[in-house]
């Protein structure tokens, strides 16, 4: 496998055990001793000393009470534990250690300094947000959006990239928040007592949801006031194409970008995305605006259902489904009952189908109805214009033995010869050069390419690219398995 794979699986960057500390009956122990090295690494500018990490994970056992420790029952020797509340601190930390959250470094004084890892303090700050419910704070971030598109540096890459971050956390935490307000809409239906319903429409639902953030961004920072400045000034750059190219080249000199052409693909995904998201932006809001309406009417219904008729319900459902039993043997199973039922219970019947309901209306499946196919008989004549059709369709087709002739032709007595040096002068040669590079790891091919990929190479003064890998002869080691 290439070093571009390599580089891009998940655990060429993190160890292999980094997640095992979240299994097994410690893991709660594990996730809370993580969040305090990582709240005191927070409050840090330098490393931590290994020595105040185990005091505070001393402190935490002695308040901790933890009956199970299977680290004792893995041992050869339990006589070789040390049970003592620092002797299990250092206990802790090694195995943190091993796993690859922490990493210690001995000093010349014989002292040992502890930081985290950097994909370590990554993840840690994403898990940190999930158990606190972090809330995007919406006050200010379009505004800034579109400070960085139409201030004194608004043409450079540097605000544009700002700009693309900043909608790009906006449109992430509006995602969110949409999928929090379902989440909500769902445990409020499990809620029965009316002071819960209360507490989780008051204190959870209006505190961590929606809050004043997301008023703000409906009334005095809305949407509408600076989308038609931020577009114009999209419009803008997207027109200004000698000024892209200077931004481009720029970020090639602060080695932002690998070249000059990868520089430039990656403003103008910046410009479509901030563009396609303030265009549909409506969308995503119509959309919360629909669920907190959806919200709001499960929560009146709901409190309104329990303060009414709540009380007391299940005794009269007793009531009833015992009055229609003796009613059953007096009168018979079939004969009509009399609407003393409504003495018990309450029936009310739903004549029209709410489209605003959370809870979608049960639909009868059909019965499906097998029909014939009716098959039309071709002429002789058409047949025969599909027939050749086809057959210049599979003589148009290179395959794979074709390739390996081409390339047997390009090689001849070489070892390896770059792509940069396969000749492009026509139609028929770039297509074959594509044929190259997606037959490469064809079991069937009789090559590969070699280098490293994403790295490309500029011909004729720069006019097109071509990537920079070397074409070889498949040696019988290179053969897959």
């Amino acid at each position: 496998m290439s070093n571009y794979y390599d580089n891009n699986q998940l655990f060429a960057h993190i160890p292999e055990n980094l997640f095992s500390v979240f299994t097994g009956p410690l893991k709660e122990l594990h996730a809370d001793l993580l969040f305090l090295v990582y709240d005191l690494y927070r409050r840090s500018i330098y490393t931590l000393p290994k020595e105040t990490i185990i005091d505070l994970f001393c402190e935490y056992l002695e308040t901790a009470a933890i009956e199970d420790w299977p680290e004792e029952n893995d041992a050869a020797d339990e006589r070789d534990i040390d049970r003592s509340i620092r002797g299990r601190a250092n206990l802790l930390f090694r195995k943190l250690n091993e796993a690859g959250w922490l990493d210690q470094e001995q000093h010349p004084d014989y002292s040992y300094r502890v930081t985290l890892y950097d994909y370590a303090q990554a993840l840690l700050d994403t898990l940190d947000k999930i158990r606190k419910g972090y809330r995007m704070e919406y006050r200010g971030r379009i505004l800034s959006i579109y400070q960085n598109l139409t201030g004194e540096e608004g043409l450079s890459y540097v605000a544009l990239q700002q700009a693309y971050e900043a909608t790009t956390e906006l449109i992430g935490g509006l995602r969110s928040l949409n999928h929090s307000i379902k989440k909500y809409t769902g445990e409020l239906l499990e809620i029965k007592a009316p002071r819960d319903i209360l507490s989780h429409i008051f204190d959870q639902y209006f505190s961590e949801v929606l809050g004043e953030q997301y008023y703000r961004l409906k009334t005095s920072e809305h949407i509408s006031k600076y989308r038609t400045g931020i577009i114009m000034r999209v419009k803008q750059w997207q027109s200004n194409r000698p000024g892209i190219a200077a931004q481009a080249q720029l970020m090639v000199e602060e080695k932002q970008a690998a070249g000059k052409y990868q520089a430039e693909n990656l403003i103008y995904d910046w410009l479509e995305y901030i563009e396609e998201s303030f265009n549909s932006m409506d969308d995503i809001l119509e959309e919360i605006d629909r669920r907190n309406v959806q919200y709001a009417r499960a929560a009146v219904e709901k409190l309104r259902f329990q303060l009414r008729h709540g009380k007391g319900s299940e005794q009269s459902l007793r009531r009833a489904l015992r009055y229609l039993s003796e009613e059953a043997r007096r009168r018979g199973e079939r004969e009509e009952l009399d609407a003393d039922i409504g003495r018990y219970i309450r029936l009310y019947p739903q004549r029209a189908i709410d489209e605003l309901s959370i809870k979608t209306p049960p639909r009868q499946r059909r019965e499906h109805i097998p029909r014939p196919l009716r098959i039309t008989e071709l002429t002789g004549e058409t047949r025969q214009k599909k027939l050749e059709h086809f057959r210049k369709r599979v003589q148009e087709e290179i395959t794979v033995e074709e390739i390996n002739r081409y390339v047997s032709e390009l090689l001849e007595e070489q070892a390896e010869l770059p792509l940069s040096a396969v000749p492009l002068y026509g139609r028929e040669q770039w297509i074959r050069l594509i044929y190259i590079l997606l037959y490469s790891r064809s079991r069937r091919a009789n090559y590969i390419l070699a280098g490293e990929r994403g790295k490309t190479v500029a011909l004729r003064r720069g006019s097109i690219e071509v990537p920079a890998l070397i074409l070889k002869r498949k040696e019988p080691r290179d053969a897959p398995l």
